[in-house]
C-alpha cells in the first residue's frame, strides 16, 4: 500500500478517528503514526474537524417507542409494549436501508464529541497484548507516575530492552516514558506532558540495552490506546 499517497492517508485517518478502521489495519496505522509526520498531522486534522462537527449537532430525545424497543431487547419478559404503539410501515424500513450509512456516520460523530476533562479520581490504564491477544504489560497511571507490571506470559529478550513511548495529538515526535520491566513491577515518573486528553497513542519499541540511542523508537513492537475508567 502506498502510504505516500495523501488521499489514502486522509482516508485512513478519517476511518481511524471514526473508529471504523479495525483489527490489523488499525494496528498498522497506529505504527505508521509513530514514524510519519504526515500521518500524525492528518489524524489530528480529522480529530479537530469531526470534533467541531459533532459539537454542532444538537441532541434529539428519542421517541417513547424507541425506549420501549430497547427495554424489550434488554428484558423481553418485563418490557410491556402498549397496544396503542403504532407499528412502523414497511416503507419506513425500506427508507431506513437508504439512510443507514448516513445515520451510522452521524452516530459516530455524536460519540466523538469532546469528552469531559478527566478528573483527579479517574483511573487510567493501558494493556499491551501481542498478536495472539496474550497480555504482556499492564500499566496503571496515578497522580505520581506509572506503575507497570510485566505479565508472567512475557518472554523477554535478554539482549534487548523494551521502551515505552507516547504520541501526543498534533505532536511531531514520540516521547519516551522510560524502559519497561522484563518481569515484576516497575514505577516510572510521569512526564510533565502526560495528559490523558492529549495522548493519541502509547507504544513499545525494541531497543539496545539502555534504551533508544537516537531519541526515537528503533523498532515498534506494540501499540495501544490509553483507557480512562
Amino acid at each position: 500500500m502506498n502510504y505516500d499517497n495523501q488521499k489514502l492517508i486522509d482516508m485512513l485517518a478519517a476511518e481511524y478517528v471514526l473508529g471504523t478502521l479495525k483489527g490489523s489495519a488499525r494496528k498498522r496505522f497506529q505504527r505508521l503514526m509513530l514514524s510519519s509526520n504526515r500521518v500524525r498531522e492528518a489524524t489530528w486534522m480529522w480529530e479537530q474537524h469531526l470534533n467541531n462537527l459533532a459539537s454542532s449537532i444538537k441532541s434529539v430525545p428519542p421517541d417513547s417507542h424507541v425506549w420501549e424497543a430497547i427495554s424489550q431487547r434488554i428484558d423481553p419478559q418485563q418490557a410491556v409494549v402498549p397496544n396503542n404503539v403504532i407499528q412502523p410501515k414497511t416503507s419506513i424500513w425500506q427508507a431506513w436501508s437508504l439512510i443507514a450509512t448516513a445515520a451510522s456516520i452521524v452516530l459516530a460523530l455524536i460519540i466523538w464529541q469532546p469528552q469531559t476533562p478527566v478528573g483527579q479520581n479517574t483511573q487510567q490504564i493501558a494493556l499491551f497484548k501481542d498478536a495472539s491477544e496474550k497480555p504482556l504489560w499492564f500499566i496503571d497511571i496515578n497522580e505520581q507516575g506509572l506503575s507497570i507490571k510485566a505479565s508472567d506470559k512475557l518472554t523477554a529478550r535478554t539482549d534487548k530492552d523494551y521502551e515505552l513511548w507516547m504520541i501526543l495529538k498534533g505532536q511531531d515526535a514520540p516521547i519516551s516514558l522510560g524502559l519497561l520491566p522484563k518481569d515484576g513491577v516497575k514505577s516510572l515518573l510521569k512526564d510533565s506532558r502526560f495528559n490523558a486528553q492529549d495522548i493519541a497513542l502509547l507504544a513499545i519499541s525494541l531497543e539496545p540495552i539502555g534504551g533508544s540511542p537516537t531519541g526515537s523508537p528503533t523498532e515498534v513492537l506494540y501499540t495501544t490506546e490509553l483507557i480512562s475508567l
